[in-house]
Order: structure tokens, then C-alpha cells, then sequence
């Protein structure tokens, strides 16, 4: 397994976090620069930690909500100072200072970490693996991928201490519906750098464009690309609710994210806190679940009634392309991955193992 690339840290970074937290690590008292959930002043002896969210948006309040039921929990022994989400860099910035101890717990997405630990956790997001929601709770949420992911996290310095909804990707696009494989062809769709989604479009006949999140708008308007591979979720924060005039529920991509704690933090802790701390980050993250899907469903509805767009299923023809598409796919990712994953995932062991 490769290990976790040192990287230099940030000296911003750094200095913010010197700010909010006088000592970090899991070893400091509070003081007056701590931001605590509770307006009641926190005990004189309790102990600090820092924690905050890899991006900015929908995810800050679950922060909050797992730092308020830490420190309610725990009876004040622990309190939160709060960072303001994505104000600590990129993910790897962040994924390093939990690493080092300089931050103590952050809010993540399982593809952001993945991006630092040389694509080994892309195994948990390969197309096919789960179909709806009810298979990815019972095999990515609470089964043998959750567990795998932590495993590897484990090993480069990262604790995974829960784990939450990010989304079945979807592809939406501003040309025609999409219901065969054959409406895919030729389309121009932004996927993100994930070698798995990429090569799943190829596949498919598309061609995915690989660029920033943040261009996808004006990538529409100018005819860069024809649509995009997101979670419809995600479409506020990209601005193009009024833009995009086609979704199709591929579920053929399905990711999860998490609270990470960082080792030097998470060591420290005894037995019976790390409980508590876990406990916290899973009822946090069950609530954003909640809150993701129902987004997720207001946002498709609000949008199929305004007529602002289609919502298309694939057909049964085109399902079970993709179904195929994806098994070539896991073949494929032999090499990348090892046969110790992707026997469990080709043989479908992956179900049973979650049932266990």
C-alpha cells in the first residue's frame, strides 16, 4: 500500500490555526480565542479541539452539530474550536495537518482524501457497485467498502470515524434526454479527475472533459462541454439549476464521505472517549444524509415540475450496457488495486461481507 506524500505544510494554515487554537493536538485547554457551539463558557480544564469542513456550503452546520454534541456529550471535558470550512487550503493541506497533528478532526468526502493517498481508495467508488440508496447503506455506509476505505485510511495517519451520503452521480446536459446508450455518443460531459469515471464515459461513447468545478457554468454557456457528471446536489454550488434542461439517473457511481479524526489527535484519546467522539460524527453525518437526500429530491422535483427540466431513467437495454461497461471496468482495476479487493468486488463477496 503506498503511504500517504509528505507535503510542505502551509504556513497560512499553520498560522490560523495557531490562532484558534493555542495548543492543538488534542492537549490544550480552552481559551478565549476558542469558538464553542454552547454559549455557556467552556470549563477551565477542558480540553480543545480543532475541526472543520473540507468545503464551504451545506456541510458547515454538521460541523457544528457534531462539535455541540461532543462537547454536550462529554459534559464540557472537550470543546470545539471551530475553522471556518475550506478556509485551511486544499484537501491535502488538510488531510497533512490532521496527519501531523495540527488539525484534529475534519469533515470530508471519501474522494478528497483520495486524491492524497495516490488513488488507493478508488476502488469504493468503481461504477456498479451499488444500485440505490438501500445498497449503498448496506455496502458502502455500514458495510465491507466503509470498512476497507478505513483500513486504508488507517494506515497513512487518517482515522475514519463515521461516514455520510455523497451522492449517486448522475449525468445532466443542456442537448437531448438521455435513455440509450446511443444519446450518450459524441456528448462533451465534465467529469472530474477520477480515472474510473473517466474511463466509464469513454466507454459509454462520450467525451468527458476534465475541468474545474468552478468553469462548468460558463463551460455550458459556451459550448465547452454539453453537460456534466455530478450529484444534482451539487448543482447550486456550480449555478447552473437554470441552466442544465436534461438529468439522467445513471446510478452508476455511488460515494460516501466522512469525519476523519487525525492519529496524533485520536491517540490521545482514551477507549471510552473515542466512543463518545464516534458516536457524535455518525449522529452528525446521519442528519446530513437526511439532509442530503431530501436536497437531492426537492431539487429534482422543483426542477421536473418548473420545466426547467427532463428526469430520465435509463433503459432497461442501457442498464445492462452499463452493467457491462462496469464489469470490464472492475477487470481492469486489477492492477491498480490488487486481487485481495477486486476478487471480493468481481465475485460479489462485497454483499455478503457487509451482511456479516
Amino acid at each position: 500500500m503506498k503511504q500517504f506524500k509528505k507535503l510542505a505544510a502551509p504556513l497560512l494554515a499553520a498560522a490560523l490555526l495557531m490562532g484558534t487554537a493555542a495548543c492543538g493536538g488534542g492537549g490544550a485547554t480552552s481559551s478565549s480565542g476558542t469558538s464553542s457551539p454552547d454559549s455557556s463558557s467552556p470549563s477551565a480544564d477542558a480540553v480543545t479541539f480543532t475541526v472543520t469542513a473540507d468545503v464551504t456550503g451545506d456541510r458547515a452546520p454538521y460541523v457544528e452539530r457534531f462539535a455541540q454534541l461532543v462537547e454536550e456529550k462529554t459534559e464540557g471535558r472537550y470543546t470545539a474550536s471551530i475553522i471556518a470550512a475550506g478556509s485551511l487550503g486544499t484537501g491535502s493541506d488538510m488531510a497533512q495537518m490532521l496527519q501531523m497533528g495540527t488539525l484534529d478532526v475534519l469533515m470530508s468526502d471519501d474522494m478528497t482524501m483520495d486524491g492524497v493517498l495516490d488513488g488507493a481508495l478508488g476502488f469504493a467508488w468503481l461504477p456498479g457497485l451499488v444500485a440505490d440508496y438501500e445498497e449503498a447503506d448496506a455496502y458502502y455506509n455500514n458495510g465491507w467498502i466503509a470498512d476497507k476505505v478505513a483500513e486504508i485510511m488507517a494506515e497513512n495517519g487518517l482515522i475514519r470515524i463515521s461516514s455520510f451520503c455523497n451522492g449517486f452521480r448522475q449525468v445532466g446536459n443542456i442537448v437531448r434526454p438521455v435513455t440509450e446508450m446511443s444519446d450518450l455518443a459524441g456528448l462533451k460531459i465534465r467529469t472530474p479527475s477520477v480515472e474510473s469515471v473517466v474511463e466509464f464515459y469513454e466507454k459509454c461513447g462520450a467525451l468527458p472533459v476534465m475541468i474545474s468545478g468552478s468553469e462548468v457554468l460558463n463551460a455550458l454557456q459556451t459550448g465547452t462541454v454539453d453537460g456534466l457528471d455530478n450529484a444534482v446536489f451539487n448543482y447550486t454550488n456550480q449555478g447552473i439549476t437554470d441552466v442544465i434542461t436534461h438529468i439522467t439517473e445513471l446510478n452508476y457511481c455511488y460515494s460516501g464521505g466522512c469525519f476523519i479524526a487525525g492519529s496524533p489527535f485520536w491517540d490521545k484519546l482514551s477507549d471510552e472517549d473515542k466512543a463518545i467522539f464516534a458516536e457524535c460524527a455518525q449522529l452528525a453525518s446521519d442528519e446530513f444524509t437526511t439532509f442530503f437526500r431530501e436536497k437531492t429530491e426537492s431539487m429534482t422535483q422543483e426542477g421536473l415540475e418548473s420545466g426547467q427540466w427532463t428526469v430520465d431513467q435509463p433503459s432497461d437495454d442501457m442498464k445492462a450496457a452499463m452493467q457491462e461497461i462496469s464489469e470490464e471496468i472492475w477487470e481492469e482495476s486489477r492492477e491498480k488495486y490488487g486481487d485481495e479487493i477486486m476478487d471480493v468486488i468481481i465475485s460479489g463477496e462485497y454483499r455478503t461481507l457487509s451482511e456479516s
